[in-house]
């Protein structure tokens, strides 16, 4: 009687396991007649998994969570899969708020992500890839698994988007002006911290406009240590500027040449290589994205002088490798010192566009 009880026991089990196995390999229905596709065992993958933070299951399952969201355009359930804040880039969350599903995807987009298959491993460092970098997710030591960006679908825009260049008396202020905060810029984050023993680096880097003409006099340069000709400065001189030879508030003594392209109301610097371009699309090249009131730049650096212009502005330069475009949104404003000479001075960084958007939006 036993063994009978257990045979059928065993029996149950079997038949469960192959109803959920028939249940998760199966598309995923949903209201709009759309099917993802079918479930992929990971474990049949043979590649060796190069990082080991995640296991391969969970990351295609999750990728294939988001694809049943959008095709049942849950774009609440698309936002409780946020879970860092706000996207790296895609629509923000108050963006989102009281607009419909189609309003934000259109249906293009939502075919081809809801056709794609989902990997089981991630592409190198970047995360994990749906229909060719329409959606990338990611996960987190602390959060888990997120979406970390939405592209190519409906986004808010800046107001000032279409000015050509941050224009000036002298003429145009050219890209290598901008004193900047980059991804390979960080010994000059650590020649001002130490020189004035700074102890928040992560604040004085994204938050410049607080210790600019307090901490650090407004016209304060370090002298290089490679070479007596190069000088480190936190704020341009703009008459220097638009003279010297400079990249990033690093400036080389030697006379610079104004030559400037514009392409799609990007500033960039002339291409001096002979390969069809007239734009350098490896050196610093920068858009204006919106003006900022004068009571805000002023709030923002109390210490200084009233601002006389202030912009938010998208800069930073492509790397020609997988890394790809490098560069943040700035917050720049002009001031004047107490020998009438002018300054261009960085007074807020923001590493996404959501997160300028969001300052603005509430200053």
């Amino acid at each position: 009687m036993v063994q009978k009880d257990r045979n059928r026991l065993g029996k149950d089990i079997r038949k469960l396991v192959l109803s959920l196995l028939i249940i998760f390999s199966a598309p995923l229905p949903v209201r709009s007649g759309i099917e993802i596709p079918v479930r992929k065992d990971c474990s049949l993958v043979k590649n060796k998994q190069i990082y080991d933070y995640y296991d391969r299951q969970e990351a295609h399952d999750f990728g294939r969570k988001i694809q049943a969201l959008i095709v049942k355009k849950d774009i609440n359930g698309i936002y409780d899969n946020v879970l860092i804040g706000e996207l790296q880039n895609g629509p923000r969350r108050k963006f989102i708020r009281n607009k419909s599903f189609e309003e934000i995807f259109p249906k293009d987009w939502v075919e081809e992500v809801s056709n794609s298959e989902i990997p089981c491993d991630s592409l190198g460092w970047k995360g994990f890839m749906i229909a060719n970098g329409l959606i990338w997710f990611d996960k987190n030591e602390k959060y888990g698994w997120s979406i970390v960006s939405i592209n190519g679908v409906n986004q808010e825009h800046f107001k000032d988007e279409h000015i050509i260049g941050w224009k000036t008396k002298i003429g145009i202020i050219p890209p290598s002006c901008f004193p900047t905060f980059g991804y390979f810029e960080k010994p000059k984050v650590d020649l001002f911290t130490e020189e004035f023993r700074i102890k928040n680096k992560r604040k004085f880097e994204y938050s410049p406009g607080k210790y600019i003409g307090k901490t650090i006099p407004l016209n304060y340069k370090i002298s290089s240590k490679i070479s007596k000709d190069n000088v480190y400065s936190i704020a341009t001189n703009l008459d220097e500027c638009f003279k010297w030879d400079s990249e990033n508030g690093f400036v080389k003594k030697k006379e610079r040449k104004n030559d400037l392209v514009v392409v799609k109301n990007n500033i960039y610097q002339k291409n001096n290589f002979k390969n069809g371009e007239t734009h350098n699309q490896f050196k610093s090249h920068y858009q204006v994205l919106s003006k900022l009131d004068l009571s805000t730049c002023n709030q923002i650096a109390k210490q200084l002088s009233k601002c006389q212009e202030s912009y938010l502005i998208r800069i930073g330069y492509h790397s020609g490798g997988s890394i790809g475009w490098l560069g943040r949104y700035y917050i720049f404003g002009i001031f004047e010192a107490k020998d009438k000479s002018k300054f261009l001075v960085p007074l807020k960084v923001f590493a996404t566009k959501n997160q300028a958007l969001n300052f603005l939006k509430t200053s």
